[in-house]
């Protein structure tokens, strides 16, 4: 697996024919895309050549949230978890590029897209996006929300001694809340 380079687009567009008919990205549709976000793209080859690909972008709404445009794989070479692969790099991709939330969409009856989804940690939230694709039949909008990395906690400032509540230990399974009721030792 490897970042997609520019002349890796005219296979990316076979495949995208082979997969998708004439709803697929045409090579200069992916040409005019590959300008803007190619950079996170990623091919899956090996010796006879590129036999899948993940084609994602960030949100031109806002930049914390990542695209998954397109995954596809040739249809020989499925059952290789070739798509996991993809998908499970490009999330680690997007995630470096500082996305806390990816989407993508997916044809409700492509059973076997939606399990991968599910099973990478996508929600189903029940959005659906309208037929914009082309072939007017909406899709599935699958989100996965990763986790946020916290910043660096303050130090916390040092105690007020003599403001200090101190809760002994429970007593026959009460919990005390205020010391000054008892004795100190």
């Amino acid at each position: 697996m490897r970042t997609a380079r520019p002349g890796d687009l005219y296979r990316i567009a076979e495949l995208e024919s082979q997969l998708f008919g004439h709803l697929g990205f045409s090579h200069s549709a992916l040409l005019q895309l590959y300008g803007t976000s190619g950079e996170a793209w990623l091919v899956a080859e090996d010796l006879e050549g590129v036999w899948g690909y993940a084609l994602t972008t960030r949100a031109m709404d806002d930049p914390r949230v990542g695209w998954i445009l397109a995954l596809g794989v040739h249809s020989e070479r499925r059952g290789e978890h070739i798509g996991r692969a993809l998908l499970d790099e490009s999330i680690v991709e997007l995630r470096s590029r500082d996305m806390d939330t990816i989407k993508l969409t997916v044809e409700p009856g492509n059973l076997a897209a939606y399990a991968l989804y599910i099973q990478a940690g996508f929600q189903d939230t029940g959005q659906i996006k309208e037929g914009d694709i082309g072939d007017g039949m909406p899709r599935k909008i699958l989100t996965l929300l990763l986790p946020t990395v916290l910043a660096a906690s303050q130090p916390e400032e040092p105690a007020d001694e003599q403001h200090e509540e101190q809760v002994p230990e429970d007593i026959a399974g009460i919990s005390l809340d205020f010391q000054d009721r008892f004795p100190r030792a």
